[in-house]
């Protein structure tokens, strides 16, 4: 009789593949989030090193590895998931985490992200990428299809996880039969990270309508530079030649922030060295610009 009411109240505390997308969901938020927010507020990492070595690179990773190990050591879940009522346990054991799996699920769920999306836009930007690039893309493309599959095989209860990576990690998710125990100052301030959800979905809807904005929004052309009076629509560059070159264009590509054409190969040159438009001085990313194809 016990046994049956055990496993009638495990069976209970497993929540549904809804719910757990909807935590996966709000995971994966946290990063493209801080990373708009950096970029906005141009803030990030920027040093010289020994000599002429510069370190250059984003915060956003980093706040977004400390905020998941937080929760995952307060929590025993991640922030989405915790946002949820949900909660990691021991796939057979039932119990909470052990510190080496809070460690190793707080780097999963910060470096996969970054790392897949760096490299899919290194790749959708036509990029040289390295072999070992290109391999780590297609070990990202097998764990998706097999993720797939064990979320099939959780859905139809015939696995215990619904993920390759919890089921390495001897993992399973389940709703606590108790509500977590925190001190006063560690639940506020979750509490008040948990109302940082709601900023997430702004943020992405913002992104969202911005990114519409940039392709649907007015045809007029920004003004050149402001400190350079000099400069006009008529003595910037003769037309159809490439303001940065100022060499007839070759494989022309837009920015969808200013309307203005460059070189390819010019535009990505100056991208590396400032995020910004050459003729407008607007903020710009590899995101922003839109190659050109003759018919």
């Amino acid at each position: 009789m016990s046994e049956s009411a055990n496993l009638r109240q495990n069976l209970q505390n497993i929540p549904s593949i809804f719910e757990i997308s909807a935590a996966e969901t709000l995971d994966s938020l946290i990063y493209p989030a801080l990373s708009k927010i950096f970029d906005y507020l141009n803030l990030g990492v920027d040093f010289k090193l020994l000599g002429a070595y510069r370190l250059k690179g984003e915060v956003s990773p980093i706040l977004t590895w400390v905020l998941q190990y937080l929760y995952l050591r307060n929590r025993d879940a991640s922030f989405g998931e915790s946002f949820y009522g949900l909660q990691r346990t021991g796939m057979t054991s039932g119990e909470l985490m052990t510190r080496q799996q809070k460690l190793i699920s707080a780097s999963i769920l910060t470096l996969m992200p970054v790392l897949e999306r760096h490299l899919k836009t290194r790749s959708a930007h036509h990029e040289d990428i390295s072999i070992w690039e290109r391999h780590t893309l297609n070990v990202l493309r097998a764990y998706h299809a097999s993720k797939a599959i064990h979320t099939f095989l959780y859905l139809i209860k015939y696995a215990g996880s619904h993920s390759p990576i919890f089921r390495a990690l001897n993992l399973s998710l389940r709703y606590p039969n108790e509500p977590p125990k925190d001190d006063k100052i560690t639940y506020v301030f979750l509490k008040l990270l948990e109302v940082f959800a709601f900023f997430l979905q702004f943020i992405q809807w913002w992104y969202s309508n911005d990114q519409r904005r940039k392709i649907g929004g007015t045809l007029k052309n920004p003004v050149p530079f402001k400190n350079k009076p000099d400069m006009s629509r008529e003595n910037i560059h003769p037309k159809g030649d490439c303001p940065v070159c100022l060499m007839k264009i070759q494989t022309p590509t837009a920015c969808s922030i200013s309307g203005y054409v460059y070189c390819w190969k010019c535009i990505i040159s100056h991208l590396k060295e400032r995020s910004i438009c050459p003729v407008t001085g607007y903020k710009i990313t590899l995101d922003d610009l839109v190659r050109i194809y003759e018919t």
